[in-house]
């Protein structure tokens, strides 16, 4: 709707502290840049109406745009105004105060040195000083590689200084946190080593870094000197799109879909290649083709993410739901501000920050999504360890198992290599080793008065028993005797056999040698009774006796063998089946052959 009050002065009184000025703006395209101001003021009737403030979005242009606005003064005292472009990114913005007597001229933008500003702020402003009843045209020329967004205040001085405050604590905050939670979470990689960490923190410094430039915050305080270089003009459009890129490979790294959505997975990966691509040819092509490039990437970027974010949320991967709630809310404040910069919603605190509040919702959010991504991989790393823990104690348990099972068959095998050396394999007696190991811990561990008695029992008629029979039969004719020998010997002595039909008892602790040949004579009955063979057969034996009694201190078990042997061989020249007895002197005569 075309608005009258386009064609008349803005009127500034005393009860004024802020005024949109723009509907009654004028503007003219300069095709070319090149009019002059005076070549302007004459096509004063070419000037166009401005029926609604979007109308002086013109997006991207090489052309110098002109507005032309009137003032009428009707303050009681004069009185300082300032005239604000709401978009900081502008190029070159002149602006010419024209009065009847004279015509000033200011300059500002990112191509106009910060010392040469008349106001040194993120955005181009100018001051004005206002007469009582005074009448002045104001003309503004502007230039800019970035889109043509003309919409201005004019602010009393004391609101300017106001709302400038409001926006420096604001942008302050704003960076503030930036830096924070870049820097925060550059330290959790240096510590974690996770390579999500790194790419977060570079994605959130870029993005600061780029954001800087386009909030005027850059070129006023970061670079003020470099206003005319090439490099000033690409630290926004190469910074949005390495940070875009850097967003892209987060987003891969930090969402994790290789096993949940492969196919997701492998189109981010072959997406990032052609992101950086697109940054690449932001340092190369001219600075509004670089711009125009930034901003499809930014938009590709957003909806790109939210896909993904939403696959992965259906995937139910981790941290998913914050991710895409992380990425509304940068689209919500990016949609805001350029609604309101098309005049469609007026401007208020979240219209006009809209772009910082999405941004720093989105990092924040993020940041939790990376400390909620954190917490799950510690959960399971702390699962992983546990299961570990667990198999390594029940791996511990098997090996203890298994080493105890070994050490029993060791100790087994053991004793049976010991049983084998100490025992006759045939009657389960001690066998020769197994005698002497006997006799030598009975002589360390006994008194050196105490008598032994040794007695050799060589069985008689024991050959023709192998001889007719088998040696089958004579096996088991000795395992027999063997038996007797063990049921009647007392429990503290020793049986062992020698060899054949050779047999050998050791008794403790003896004094009398009636008492020992009364044992003897016991064995000797037990050893003469028959026996019934497994084949039917009964068969029966006799038995030669040699006794040998001595102090145990003072003989060996060789010697009490050699003298037990004699007394042996000595029944034996007597005639069959009969006990002898050999002792020291100290014992009376007992020697007498038994029938």
């Amino acid at each position: 709707m075309y608005l009258s009050q386009a064609a008349t002065a803005v009127t500034v009184t005393e009860n004024d502290t802020a005024i949109q000025p723009d509907l009654f703006s004028r503007y003219l395209v300069d095709s070319g840049a090149q009019a002059s101001l005076d070549e302007i003021r004459r096509r004063s009737a070419d000037f166009i109406a401005v029926d609604n403030r979007r109308q002086l979005n013109f997006g991207y242009t090489h052309d110098a745009y002109w507005l032309r606005l009137e003032i009428q003064s009707q303050l009681l005292q004069p009185k300082l105004w300032i005239l604000e472009f709401e978009y900081a990114y502008l190029d070159d913005v002149s602006l010419y105060v024209v009065r009847p007597d004279n015509i000033k001229e200011m300059h500002a933008g990112r191509y106009v040195p910060v010392s040469q500003w008349p106001v040194p702020a993120r955005n181009a402003a100018f001051p004005l000083m206002l007469n009582p009843g005074e009448d002045i045209v104001l003309y503004m020329r502007v230039v800019t590689q970035a889109g043509m967004a003309l919409n201005t205040r004019l602010l009393s001085a004391d609101q300017y200084a106001l709302d400038n405050n409001q926006t420096v604590i604001i942008m302050a905050l704003y960076f503030g946190m930036l830096i924070a939670l870049g820097s925060y979470n550059f330290l959790l990689f240096l510590a974690l080593r996770q390579k999500t960490f790194l790419l977060y923190s570079a994605f959130v410094f870029t993005f600061g870094f780029a954001a800087s430039g386009m909030n005027g915050i850059g070129p006023l305080m970061l670079w003020p000197d470099m206003a005319l270089t090439g490099f000033a003009d690409r630290i926004v459009p190469a910074g949005f799109s390495v940070a875009t890129a850097l967003a892209m490979m987060f987003a891969r790294s930090f969402l994790q879909m290789q096993t949940l959505a492969p196919r997701w997975h492998r189109f981010l990966s072959m997406a990032i290649p052609l992101w950086w691509f697109g940054a690449a040819l932001t340092l190369f092509s001219n600075v509004q083709h670089a711009l125009q490039i930034m901003s499809v990437m930014g938009i590709m970027t957003t909806v790109t993410l939210l896909a993904t974010g939403i696959a992965a949320l259906r995937c139910k991967v981790p941290a998913a739901g914050i991710f895409v709630i992380a990425w509304t809310l940068l689209l919500i404040g990016t949609a805001l501000l350029s609604v309101r910069n098309a005049g469609l919603i007026p401007s208020n605190f979240f219209t006009v920050y809209g772009m910082q509040l999405g941004s720093a919702a989105e990092m924040l959010l993020l940041s939790f999504a990376l400390a909620a991504r954190f917490n799950d991989l510690k959960r399971q790393k702390e699962k992983a360890q546990q299961a570990l823990l667990d198999t390594l104690m029940q791996q511990e348990k098997i090996l203890e198992q298994r080493v105890s099972e070994r050490t029993s068959e060791l100790e087994k095998a053991k004793m049976q290599l010991q049983r084998q050396a100490t025992e006759d394999a045939l009657t389960g007696l001690n066998n020769r080793n197994g005698l002497r190991q006997y006799f030598s811990q009975l002589k360390k561990h006994t008194p050196q008065d105490e008598v032994i008695a040794l007695m050799l029992i060589d069985l008689d008629d024991f050959k023709p028993i192998n001889d007719r029979y088998g040696h089958g039969a004579g096996d088991e004719f000795l395992q027999e005797i063997s038996r007797r020998l063990q049921d009647i010997v007392q429990e503290n002595d020793a049986i062992g056999r020698m060899g054949g039909d050779e047999f050998v008892v050791i008794c403790r602790a003896v004094s009398d040698e009636q008492l020992v040949h009364d044992y003897a004579s016991r064995i000797l009955s037990a050893v003469s009774a028959p026996f019934c063979l497994s084949n039917g057969e009964t068969v029966a034996v006799g038995a030669c006796i040699g006794i040998c009694m001595r102090y145990l201190h003072s003989e060996t078990l060789s010697t009490l063998l050699r003298c037990a042997d004699e007394a042996m061989y000595q029944v034996k020249r007597s005639g069959k089946q009969g006990i002898l007895l050999d002792h020291d002197q100290d014992f009376p005569d007992a020697s007498a052959p038994a029938q």
